[in-house]
């Protein structure tokens, strides 16, 4: 039986986002869940229209890089949208 945390993961990763990637508009859908001894962090991410996608891989990349510290034992899905 899967166990959703969502909420305990929204506050860190609105958090993350809104201290270090300003190129992020918005993140929405989130699920954080668990089943037996595995996590799983899912979202969408918007970037703002100024943002290149050239850059999208970069700053995915350092997000992910971020967000693996921060659960370091999860298993994280992002993605992206254009705004």
């Amino acid at each position: 039986m899967a166990f959703d945390f969502s909420d305990e993961y929204k506050e860190i990763v609105q958090n993350i986002l809104s201290e270090r990637f300003s190129e992020v508009s918005k993140i929405y859908d989130l699920k954080a869940r668990s089943k037996g001894e595995r996590k799983f962090l899912e979202f969408r991410l918007e970037f703002k229209k100024d943002t290149h996608p050239s850059e999208h891989h970069k700053i995915l990349g350092t997000l992910l890089d971020d967000l693996k510290q921060e659960f370091p034992y999860t298993e994280i899905i992002i993605y992206p949208n254009q705004g």
